[in-house]
This record gives structure tokens, sequence and C-alpha cells, in this order.
């Protein structure tokens, strides 16, 4: 059964962040996520898991010249290079990245032939693991191999989802493969909790979706606090900085804080 816990914690808890539908917030929930356990002296890892390479970009890094040099996650996922070789660290209270580019789009394919297709990642992520308290993986907008990747080496489950009707159709779906995982790959995954982003309490529409979305988690699933819609995520992701260190009085940052506070007392327990 699916919970809203993480469940048995390892030196190490790996979240991903993933919703099969894009443009829900997964890359600023991500980095605004990993900086506030950063700066709770978390040692943390982001991975970029989306051929878009949203979040590679949102660290102002060049897909493209990365993709030239061989040093996005393609390479360490289906070549000979080694997930630590791919590390970029920044400086002051920055988590580290592991970038990605168009490139991994072509992982799928190859993916298939390998027969152990599904937990190819994991493998490699288990090399590197110990080196960090929280690994977080934005996934790609998308129930592909990728994703089935991510969950098959993830701890725990955070479902960023717009509060509108099309974006939360698809959650069901998202449990369900949560739930496959978790029986047939990796009996530790646990679903963390539902946060709705970009969320306009002065719109009925998003009252409306809020409301369904607490009917379809009833008390299973925790469903963190809204993250309003504000300019300061927009204008944090294009100065490349954590909108909690760009705005910090931007509405729904405390949000991350919140959740930061709750993944370190689970795991300091």
């Amino acid at each position: 059964m699916l919970t809203g816990s993480i469940g048995m914690k390892s030196m190490t808890t790996v979240i991903a962040l993933a919703n099969q539908k894009g443009g829900v917030g997964k890359t600023t929930s991500t980095v605004n996520l990993a900086c506030a356990l950063a700066h709770r002296d978390q040692r943390v890892l982001a991975i970029d898991m989306d051929p878009q390479g949203s979040l590679t970009i949102y660290y102002s890094h060049d897909p493209r010249a990365l993709e030239k040099d061989e040093a996005t996650l393609y390479w360490g996922l289906m070549k000979d290079k080694t997930l630590d070789s791919l590390i970029l660290a920044k400086p002051e209270v920055w988590p580290d990245l592991i970038p990605a580019s168009i490139s991994l789009a072509g992982a799928e394919p190859e993916l298939t032939l390998l027969w152990d297709s599904a937990s190819v990642f994991r493998d490699k992520l288990n090399t590197i693991r110990e080196n960090y308290d929280f690994i977080l993986l934005d996934c790609p907008p998308s129930l592909t191999l990728l994703t089935v990747n991510a969950l098959a080496a993830a701890d725990t489950v955070l479902v960023p989802v717009k509060t509108d009707y099309l974006s939360i159709m698809g959650i069901p779906l998202l449990f369900d493969t949560v739930e496959k995982v978790r029986k047939r790959l990796n009996t530790r995954l646990n679903i963390l909790g539902v946060l709705p982003t970009m969320y306009n309490a002065r719109n009925i529409h998003d009252n409306d979706c809020l409301t369904e979305l607490k009917e379809i988690l009833g008390s299973r699933i925790p469903l963190f606090e809204p993250i309003h819609r504000s300019t300061g995520f927009d204008r944090s992701s294009a100065m490349g900085k954590a909108t909690l260190d760009a705005f910090p009085d931007t509405p729904g940052v405390a949000v991350y804080h919140h959740i930061a506070n709750e993944l370190i007392r689970h795991g300091e327990s």
C-alpha cells in the first residue's frame, strides 16, 4: 500500500520529483528543495533526468556544450563515464549537479535492449550514493523508462502538480506506476506527498482543483500546502538562483523549507 512516509531510512535519501505532465514546477521544486536541504548543512546532489535539460539550464549551464564534452548523464547511464566524473559543483551553498542534454532521449531505445533496462540507473547511482545525504532526481514529463529507472532508484516520490484539471487527471496513473515499481523493482519506494504548484487562491478553478486533489488523495497520501503563483519563481530562474535565496519572501518558499525539515526529521528518526 502506498503511504506518505519515506519508509526505512538508509544513509542516503533519494527523492524522485515526478509527474508525467510538463510545466507543473518539477524543476523549480527540485532546485528550491535541494537548496533548502543544502542550507541545512546537508550534502545534496541534484540529477537532471529530463532530456530537455531544464535543471541544467537553471544551473546556468549550456547542455549543448556539455554534450560536446561527453559530460552529461547519458554518458554515465549508457556509456563508460562514471557518475562521479559528471558532477558539477557550484560555489557557496548550492547542491552539486549531474547535467543532462537532449542526447538523454536516445537512452530510451538503448535501454529497451538491456535485460536490466529498468534498473540501470539504480546500479550506477549506487556508486556515488553514500557521498550524499540527499539526492534529488528531476524526472522527465512522461512515464518512460527514464522515469521508471528514477523510481527504481528512489526511496520516495514527491509529486508536484499544477492546480488545474489537466495536471491532476494523470495523478492516479502515476500512482499506479509507482505501485508497480514498488512491487516489482523497489520495495522501499513510497510517496512523500503531492505538492500543488502555481496556485492562485483567487481563482475558482484553482480552488476546485485543490478540493479534487484532496478527494483523490484522501488520508492515504499527504497533500502539502500549495505553492502560490508568483513572478518570483520566474525571475529567480532567469537569474540562475533558487527562489528561496533570490526572493526569500516569495509566497510558497516556506513550503520548501517545511518539506526539507520533514525530510531531515524522518532521516534522524
